[in-house]
């Protein structure tokens, strides 16, 4: 892990907050949204539950990834940004949306957990995961690897490799089951997947 910007908590908040931006992933990044849905897709069949299941997306933004199954499941999402509680309401109505900050959420069970392009703009994200997989049966990551200086998104203030990747699991005593890398626009390397706590049904 590498600390690439030095604000504050809160100039960090005001920085995500003054961008105030909720952009449709599905339009600008499909491959990426695509790919972490079939994570969860698969994650539901797997898991087996009997029952609809407990979603929880940290930076949900306008909820492309976990949006769509809330029409069939318990989906909560969490962002900062005013303007994703707008976007969330009109596209997945039944989705229930928390505006607050990631780090103010109290952590809660969940079957699956959705951490996709959230981690590089956290303030402490051991702390989150640390808190989230523990009580998460299963979780889907992603963010970028080795980004490349000059850095391509000024919100992003942590840069990771494959090893900082792989500890996500480790810290949250998952099992990565699977994972993909590719690159997307300006960044070369990106990396996705999901993995299981250990011991879970």
């Amino acid at each position: 892990m590498k600390r690439i910007w030095g604000r504050t908590y809160g100039e960090q908040i005001d920085y995500h907050l003054a961008d105030g931006r909720a952009p449709i992933f599905d339009e600008g990044q499909p491959g990426r949204v695509a790919k972490a849905r079939e994570y969860v897709s698969r994650l539901l069949y797997e898991l087996d539950l009997g029952r609809p299941a407990v979603i929880r997306e940290i930076g949900c933004g306008a909820g492309d990834i976990s949006g769509r199954f809330s029409w069939d499941h318990e989906v909560y999402g969490y962002d900062v940004v005013p303007l994703a509680e707008d976007v969330v309401a009109e596209r997945f109505p039944k989705m229930h949306f928390q505006l607050i900050e990631a780090e103010r959420v109290t952590p809660a069970k969940c079957d699956i957990l959705v951490l996709c392009e959230v981690l590089e703009h956290l303030h402490d994200p051991l702390k989150i995961v640390d808190a989230w997989l523990p009580l998460a049966k299963s979780v889907v990551i992603g963010h970028p690897l080795n980004e490349p200086e000059p850095y391509v998104d000024p919100g992003h203030i942590w840069r990771y490799d494959k090893e900082d990747y792989e500890n996500w699991y480790i810290v949250g005593g998952h099992t990565m089951v699977e994972t993909v890398q590719f690159s997307m626009g300006p960044f070369p390397e990106m990396v996705l997947g999901y993995g299981k706590r250990r011991g879970s049904a």
